[in-house]
Formats: C-alpha cells, structure tokens, sequence
C-alpha cells in the first residue's frame, strides 16, 4: 500500500543548503520504495547557489514541492549585522519565520484535506519548523517525527544573542514539542544523548540517531587531475565564522616553517567558501605565511568536490567547543573518499569519529604542542608516502545514504 508523507523542510532544492541536500537524498530513496511525498519549503533563497543537479535528484512524479512564500535577503551580511544587536535580531527572526509557519499551515492542511496522509515529518533547523509540524499533529490527528540537525535553545551560538526572556520561551517551546512528538530523529549520537541529557521529556520517547550520509558513486562523475610530485595540498570548503578558527592551523604552519620543516616541499591549504577575508589576510600577514594559503572564495558545490577529489588531504575546521553533531562536510569529503585533517578539540565528538573509523586526523586546537607533532608526523608521512590519504568504498559502504534511508524506512514502517 502507497504511503502519503508530509515532509516539511524549510530548505529544499534547488538551493543547495545542507538541509536541501539531506531532504533531497531521503525523499528520492522514499519514493523509490514505494512512498509518495508532499514537500513543504521556502519558495526563495538568495543566500543559497541553485543546484541543477540537486533538483534533477528529486524531479519525481511521486514528489510533490509546495513553495510557501518568504523572505530572503540578498546578502547574509544583513543578518550578521543584526546579530549585533539581540533586540533587533529578534524581531528580524520573528518577521523572517512567524508569518512564514501560518502560510506553511494553511498549505499543510490543505495538502492533508487533499490525500491520504500517514504521517508528518519535519526537519530543521529553523526551528519554527518545529512549531508548524506540533500545530499540524493536534489539528490534523496525524503522527508526527522531528528531525534535530542542531541543538535548538541550548545552542551556544544562539544563547550569545538572545535575552534571558526569549531564551526562556524557545525553551518551553521546545520542550512541548519535544514531548508531542511521536519520534525523534537527530544526525549524530552525540546529538541524540545531548537531548536525553537535556530534556526529559524525552528519556520515555523513541529517539534515533540518522547521520547524514554519502554518495560513494560521486566521485565518478568528477575529474581526477594527475597529481603533482611533492606536491601537498589540504582543501577547505564551507564557512569560517564564529568558533570556527583558522588561527591554530596558522600558528602550527608558521612554527614548522620556522623549524624548517616545510623545506623542499610545495604545501598548499586551499579556502573555498565564505570567510572574513580581511581578518584571515591580516593573519597570514602576521605569521608569515602568505606562500602557503590561498583564498579561492566561494564555489558551487560540483567544483567544492572535485578541489577536494584532487587534493591530498581535505581539511575541516571545527568550532572551540564540542559540538555535539558530526558537520555535513565531513561526509562531503569522505564521498570523495579522501581523508581528513581535522582541526578541532581533540576531546570534540568530530575527533572520536574520526578516530574510531580511522578517517582522518585530529590536530588538536586546544593542544599546540601535540597539533604540531601530529602535523609535522603528518608532513613526513606524506613525503615518504606512507600516509595513507585514500578510503576505500568498502570502509565507506555503512555510511552511504542507501543504508541511512534503509534506518529511516523502519521508523516510518512503525506508523
């Protein structure tokens, strides 16, 4: 029997954000097993690349994508201002999502009138997501499962910015919706224990940890460039803002070149993406390193990929803290089964992963003795070329997006 699913995702293709991306890979895999789904987003997104080939992924008869109008601002440098002052980043979040969840709801209910509904599936952030999908499950009688990519009022970038009375009511707010939900779904076990430790609400509810995944057949569709003889490339794609500081790396380059540890080799750290070119030109400027990293800016994500595919190392920049989520771009750059340097917390749930799976290497943000040992150790092993800096599909095979949707179906099966 054809399964009707109300999938609710804020972002979907073609704008290639990450919550695109994973609404993407799980909604095509659902329809292929017999599922029809009812898509709910956002009809514009100007601080997102449109993505030909996302869209292609989820151009399906049996994938019907209602666009609800909303804002979308040309620059993300606007909310960044605003975040500069918490009163007025309050009343921009309260105009950018509250008028957009009664346009969602009466498209939403709309959707369930017309078809044969099983079941609400609601991603975020952002969390008034959340909210909509708690307001459909009491009017509309239907289960509900909420999708957890980040920690919502206990989130550390989010509690800089917010008063003590928003804080409070995101909290309560969340909370309901917690205990209202008939699942719940994070991206990581590290996410999944932080609510069990945070919220009791849901220590008697059935709660799953569904990570992102992989496509290990992407790499096919790349160009592979012949590498360079002794030449050493780490490549960098994504967003440096907040806790995510290239500072310790720079510190750790400029100290080995002091030692001479860099002599008769070409190193090369790469930078897509967006960044405070300001900021990060003054520090190369300071450490001396100008010769070994370079500001390429931002590029769609086919190009992101295939820098990667033809890098020795890719490098992930990790926030000041431990976050309790793994970064879609580590699976990014594992689908190009490539390694990766990891720079963060050598105690952060990142580092353990990696560790326990042997994908990568951590050099520690809050160890520059040991960061530098493991990065010097690294250099050599990749001169000598005894560092191994290809994965195998085989290792890959449990973390691709087939088995993560495999996971999904047996908890919508319950329903």
């Amino acid at each position: 029997m054809l399964k009707e699913i109300l999938f609710i995702s804020y972002y979907f293709p073609p704008f290639s954000k990450i919550l695109s991306i994973r609404a993407a890979e799980f909604t095509k895999r659902l329809v292929k097993n017999g599922y029809k789904i009812f898509v709910v987003s956002s009809k514009s997104n100007k601080n997102a690349h449109k993505d030909g080939e996302l869209l292609r992924k989820v151009k399906s008869p049996m994938i019907k994508n209602t666009k609800v109008f909303n804002l979308s601002f040309a620059k993300e440098g606007f909310q960044s201002n605003i975040k500069k002052t918490t009163l007025y980043f309050e009343i921009f979040n309260l105009i950018l999502f509250l008028y957009w969840v009664p346009l969602a709801f009466l498209a939403s209910r709309k959707i369930i009138k017309k078809n044969n509904i099983k079941l609400i599936y609601v991603s975020a952030p952002p969390f008034f997501t959340l909210l909509l999908g708690y307001i459909l499950k009491f009017s509309c009688k239907i289960p509900l499962i909420i999708e957890y990519r980040d920690p919502w009022s206990y989130n550390p970038y989010l509690k800089e910015i917010m008063t003590k009375s928003i804080e409070n009511f995101y909290l309560k707010m969340e909370k309901r919706i917690l205990k209202s939900a008939d699942r719940i779904i994070t991206i990581s076990e590290g996410m999944k224990q932080f609510l069990l430790d945070n919220f009791p609400e849901t220590r008697n509810k059935r709660i799953h940890a569904i990570p992102h995944g992989i496509n290990i057949d992407d790499i096919e569709k790349i160009t592979k460039r012949s590498n360079i003889p002794k030449e050493i490339t780490f490549t960098f794609t994504g967003n440096l803002y907040g806790l995510r500081d290239l500072e310790p790396l720079i510190r750790i380059v400029s100290k080995s070149h002091e030692l001479g540890k860099l002599n008769n080799i070409s190193l090369n750290i790469n930078i897509f993406g967006r960044y405070d070119s300001k900021h990060l030109t003054s520090l190369f400027k300071k450490y001396d390193v100008y010769k070994y990293f370079h500001l390429e800016g931002f590029v769609p994500r086919d190009v992101c990929l295939e820098e990667v595919l033809n890098s020795s190392l890719a490098l992930h920049v990790g926030e000041n803290l431990n976050y309790p989520t793994l970064s879609f771009k580590v699976f990014e750059y594992l689908s190009m089964r490539k390694k990766i340097v990891y720079i963060g917390r050598k105690e952060s749930y990142t580092a353990k992963f990696l560790e326990k799976f042997g994908l990568g290497i951590t050099l520690p943000i809050n160890d520059h003795d040991l960061g530098l040992k493991r990065f010097e150790e690294l250099i050599e092993g990749l001169k000598k070329q005894t560092f191994q800096t290809f994965i195998s599909s085989d290792v890959l095979y449990k973390f691709t997006w087939d088995e993560r949707t495999n996971d999904l179906i047996k908890i919508i099966d319950f329903f």
